[in-house]
């Protein structure tokens, strides 16, 4: 067989520990250590510290529990309702703030916002998609969306909820974990302001715990865990370190103070132990990056993006004075377990969800705390009107009575609805007096219904229910002013969101650095199979930095729809042109199904890109290496053509030049022929202008014409076209003593041929 501990390399080990050194003994206390003087002290003023915290927040605490208290109903303080039982009075509960506090947590419910990772650096984007894959895939795992409303559904009711993430090497699921933590079990320190709690010194946290559970985590500290199981065995006698809404699950008491039935039997009794956990910040010197991404953390040696930056002097390592973070474990008995904190982002792995926080101590409180006054009321005055309808109250003189009937029986007998009371004549017998103070009863509840809505700011509009508000625009716009009454607490979810995804970013950066595949799905269930740190550069998620972003706030629905609603008008009066252009960014907003799958057709449609995408898509590097080959190819086809085109002028204009050679014997043969064609027209003498016109049309130019042509005479005039060739024949000069209409014989004058002459 083989060794599972064989350090030779045939083992693979996982180690989620953090290797981040610690000045000067990185090792936990080891547990001999832990009952020195040192160690004592710090056990000491951790109790301190816890005490003291304790008592501070001892007052507001039961309050936060009378609150949960009103949530769920239990609304009549114990010695109240016993008064109005022995009065024969209903404790009746009108719950009317549950309806307000579930409409506020239904609509983070309905409206969970989404987030991405973004690189710090251009070239780590691949990486940033990665890690948001990751972050997807841990939120799926852990059903951290879950987890976060019962986190906000605290915050509502009480002012404050947890949520923790951090790292469990031994997890049979995935190590990092993000989880709900009840705030029943938490104690802050009191004094910070910031909503993260940075400048906050500790955080306290304390679980019950079986004995035998408590021993298997501590086996070098069983004496200590065995001691504090029997001092605190009595839970009544634990006002010293823990108040009623820290213990009232483990009190075995009724609500009237009496014992229980497991009390009273001997036999085997449950043993429980207060573990304490505190996260304190201690002055410490430690080693820290400085420059590059990743400065200001803690140096991790066995990080690659830290070793890469060290190395290529992007970064370099100082030690100095910072406020480490560490955990302790602590019973009120002594330590039992005291370390740095495994976590390089060195914060508290607690992540607070505030409502509202009182200004004069900054301890939270919630929406029950505003209108519990309001509520009881309401319980109060429902709880009289009730009696006063179903109780008859009797005036009547002393004698009015018949003889031989007593008080009791006559009460008896108008108690019934068939009553047949009998008095004796002229004396006062009245029923139900003060019956009308029923109305007046039923008349301030509803005021204080009302004003329990006004003050909470959910109105009957948000609820859905009929008003007097008729128009659609009135209705909007008080639901508008409800959702600006309760966007405090949303705008206070958004920054937990964005820091408790500091912290998961963070520890994926850290622990993640070995090879894993997973599978993530989109809203339409469509699986997509990631693998990360396979070797690739692109795929590794430790060696780059990057910041977590909440991308989506859409508990703002109601504005967000009336944003559409104004955009869709504003469209109408639009260029259609215009609107095909906007029509991707209108879907964007709207709260549909499958939006995105929506949004991503539309934009391939019209070729619209993404606004917010930085690099381009497979798909657009698809698109564009096609049509870069298809203007390759049209290309190609016109240098084709124009080639083709090319070899026909070039054959045609040697056929032009091979006519254009024939041209000059051909002209030769046309005027020989021409010029015998004239001979014969000059020897019969009226045909003899038509020697010139046979001439010309050969292409004979006679020398005189040459010469004028030389020198320009022949030209047309500027800007002018030239004369046209007279249709008649030239005109002959006439004789002496000739009229201008009389014909000249051709005996008289017979002039040569223009071309012959000048010839």
């Amino acid at each position: 067989m083989f060794d599972l501990n064989a350090d030779d390399g045939s083992v693979r080990k996982r180690a989620y520990k953090s290797p981040i050194p610690e000045a000067p003994d990185p090792r936990p206390v080891s547990s001999s250590r832990l009952d020195n003087a040192k160690y004592s002290r710090l056990h000491g003023r951790l109790v301190d510290l816890y005490t003291r915290e304790l008592d501070r927040q001892f007052e507001n605490r039961m309050d936060q529990a009378q609150d949960a208290d009103f949530y769920d109903g239990l609304q009549w303080r114990p010695e109240d309702a016993k008064v109005l039982q022995d009065r024969g009075q209903v404790p009746l509960v009108y719950n009317v703030i549950s309806a307000s506090i579930d409409w506020v947590t239904g609509t983070e419910k309905r409206s969970r916002t989404d987030f991405k990772i973004l690189p710090r650096r251009k070239e780590d984007g691949t990486p940033a998609e990665r890690k948001t894959q990751l972050l997807k895939y841990l939120s799926d795992v852990n059903r951290s969306d879950f987890h976060r409303s019962r986190a906000f559904e605290d915050a509502v009711k009480v002012g404050i909820g947890w949520l923790e993430d951090g790292v469990e090497a031994d997890s049979e699921e995935e190590p990092i974990y993000s989880r709900y933590e009840s705030w029943r079990n938490m104690l802050w320190d009191s004094a910070a302001t910031e909503p993260d709690l940075k400048d906050a010194r500790y955080i306290f946290r304390t679980k019950w715990v079986d004995l035998d559970v408590a021993m298997a985590m501590f086996p070098t500290r069983r004496d200590i865990v065995a001691r504090s199981a029997a001092d605190n065995d009595d839970y009544i006698a634990l006002d010293a370190y823990g108040d009623e809404a820290m213990d009232s699950q483990e009190i075995a008491m009724d609500m009237a103070g009496q014992s229980m039935t497991s009390d009273r039997i001997n036999g085997y009794q449950r043993q429980r132990v207060r573990l304490i956990e505190a996260w304190i910040r201690l002055p410490t010197n430690a080693p820290k990056m400085r420059g590059g991404m990743f400065a200001g953390e803690l140096f991790d040696p066995l990080s690659p993006g830290h070793k890469a930056e060290v190395q290529e002097g992007e970064a370099d390592v100082v030690t100095g004075m910072t406020m480490r973070m560490h955990v302790a474990i602590l019973t009120t008995a002594g330590l039992l377990y005291v370390g740095p904190s495994p976590y390089r982002h060195n914060r508290f792995p607690f992540t607070p969800i505030w409502a509202y926080r009182r200004d004069r101590d900054n301890l939270p409180y919630g929406m029950v705390r505003r209108v519990k006054d309001i509520q009881e009321d309401v319980n109060k005055r429902a709880s009289k009107a009730l009696h006063i309808l179903s109780t008859n109250k009797i005036v009547m003189d002393d004698d009015a009575l018949p003889e031989g009937t007593t008080p009791e029986e006559f009460l008896e007998e108008a108690s019934r609805p068939d009553a047949l009371l009998l008095k004796k004549k002229g004396s006062e017998l009245v029923l139900n007096a003060d019956r009308d103070l029923s109305q007046w009863h039923l008349e301030l509840m509803s005021r204080s219904i009302s004003m329990i809505q006004q003050a909470s700011g959910v109105t009957d509009e948000l609820l859905g229910r009929k008003t007097n508000a008729t128009s659609g625009i009135a209705i909007q716009r008080r639901q508008d002013q409800g959702s600006l009454a309760t966007a405090k607490l949303f705008d206070n979810l958004l920054f937990a969101n964005q820091v408790q995804g500091e912290n998961q970013l963070s520890l994926v950066e850290q622990f993640m650095t070995e090879k894993k595949a997973f599978r993530i799905t989109n809203m339409r269930g469509t699986p997509e199979y990631v693998e990360i740190n396979d070797g690739l550069p692109e795929n590794d998620v430790t060696r780059t930095k990057a910041d977590f972003v909440v991308s989506e706030t859409d508990w703002h629905s109601t504005l967000r729809q009336a944003a559409v609603d104004s955009l869709l008008e504003v469209m109408t009066r639009l260029p259609p042109q215009v609107s095909i252009v906007l029509l991707d960014l209108v879907v964007e907003n709207m709260d549909l199904p499958n939006r995105d799958e929506i949004v991503r057709r539309i934009r391939a449609a019209t070729g619209q890109r993404d606004p917010d995408q930085q690099e381009p898509t497979p798909e657009e590097i698809q698109q564009q290496q096609l049509k870069s080959a298809m203007d390759q190819i049209t290309m190609a086809k016109a240098i084709g053509e124009v080639k083709k085109l090319g070899a026909e002028i070039a054959e045609k204009q040697a056929k032009i030049a091979e006519i254009e050679s024939k041209l000059p014997s051909n002209r030769v043969d046309a005027q020989q022929k021409a010029l015998a064609a004239a001979v014969e027209a000059i020897a019969v003498p009226p045909a003899a202008h038509i020697a010139d016109h046979i001439l010309a049309e050969s292409g004979f130019v006679a020398q005189s014409d040459k010469d004028k042509a030389a020198i320009g005479l022949n030209q047309p005039p500027p800007g002018g076209s030239p004369a046209p060739a007279p249709s008649q024949p030239p005109s002959q000069e006439m004789s002496p003593g000739q009229s201008p209409g009389q014909p000249v014989s051709p005996a008289s004058h017979q002039p040569a041929p223009l071309g012959i002459a000048a010839g």
